[in-house]
């Protein structure tokens, strides 16, 4: 018969005494911990390795996720239009830009990561990055045209549907995201925008119970509400048959639309609407079609991991090294 819990401590309470931890096996104790903790903030945190930034020529630092036609993947839509999709995350440290992609933005819009004059501290060293990449397979498919991001903060809010042509995919925002849910429009048009529109939902999605799947854009940017100078890029090579890579700075767009965030200078409607807490996973919705939004389709892809600070778990060993010193 096992022991119950406070049977146990009882017992071993009139046999063992606690004692100081001799000074030779305190630094014993803190070397294994310090290397379990490295092991957490190395399997928790935004990868260092190199990764490919050249609008889609190679993909080393990236994972595929499977491809658009896959059942649990696609969503709605087009059942032809055939892309692989790929997504990445990893800590900004000078990333360099290669292979002579075409970045995808207004002549205003900031050049490949500099920070904007709207978008200060964006794409800073430390700053965790999602990447997501399309490699069209067939003619059929355009690198040039529009996609649509919905980002679902720590739920499941949107999913795949059960089979390739079924109809219960979730992807629409008004239906399925809940408050702080937010999502871009990346204008990939010939003389396109790239980063043209961020929303925010301000309230659930009608599929909730009171949801009335209310959202509030910030088209265009902040300032003059032209700017187009978001935390996000967009690069790509060729057109039919060819390659897109989105960067988004999820560090940095908490910071400039999260919740706390300054006034963004009523170009938010309302002006009090945020985007909410980026959780430690994201699923994502996406609409991605040719020009004129010919050949559509929707896709769900999750959950992406979003990894924590480096700098708060490494505090946790901070912390014991501390205690462990209190104790001598």
């Amino acid at each position: 018969m096992k022991m119950k819990k406070s049977e146990a401590i009882q017992s071993n309470s009139k046999q063992f005494k606690t004692k100081p931890i001799p000074r030779s096996r305190r630094a014993t104790i803190l070397a294994f911990a310090a290397i379990g903790m490295s092991w957490f903030v190395t399997s928790r945190t935004a990868s260092a390795a190199p990764v490919d930034i050249n609008g889609g020529s190679s993909w080393d630092g990236w994972s595929l996720r499977g491809n658009s036609l896959d059942v649990g993947i696609w969503a709605s839509g087009s059942t032809t239009r055939d892309y692989d999709l790929y997504t990445t995350v990893f800590s900004f440290d000078n990333n360099a830009i290669t292979g002579n992609p075409v970045q995808v933005k207004t002549p205003d819009a900031p050049t490949g990561f500099a920070a904007g004059t709207f978008s200060p501290g964006a794409f800073a060293n430390g700053n965790v990055i999602l990447g997501i990449g399309l490699k069209m397979n067939d003619a059929n498919a355009s690198a040039i045209g529009t996609t649509y991001l919905n980002f679902g903060i720590g739920g499941n809010n949107y999913q795949a549907a059960s089979s390739l042509g079924g109809t219960d995919g979730r992807t629409d925002n008004t239906l399925w995201a809940h408050t702080g849910d937010f999502g871009m429009w990346m204008d990939g048009l010939s003389g396109g925008a790239g980063p043209s529109n961020l929303y925010a939902m301000t309230t659930d999605g009608t599929a909730t119970i009171g949801g009335t799947g209310s959202f509030s854009n910030l088209a265009g940017g902040i300032g003059s509400g032209v700017s187009y100078d978001f935390a996000a890029r967009m690069f790509r090579q060729g057109d039919a048959g060819g390659t897109i890579q989105f960067f988004f700075d999820l560090t940095a767009m908490e910071t400039l639309y999260g919740p706390g965030s300054p006034s963004l200078g009523g170009d938010w409607n309302p002006a009090g609407a945020r985007i909410g807490s980026i959780d430690q996973a994201l699923t994502l919705s996406m609409y991605n079609s040719n020009t004129s939004f010919v050949n559509g389709s929707e896709v769900v892809i999750g959950p992406v991991v979003v990894p924590e600070p480096a700098s708060a778990l490494l505090c946790g060993i901070a912390g014991l090294a501390f205690l462990i010193r209190r104790r001598r």
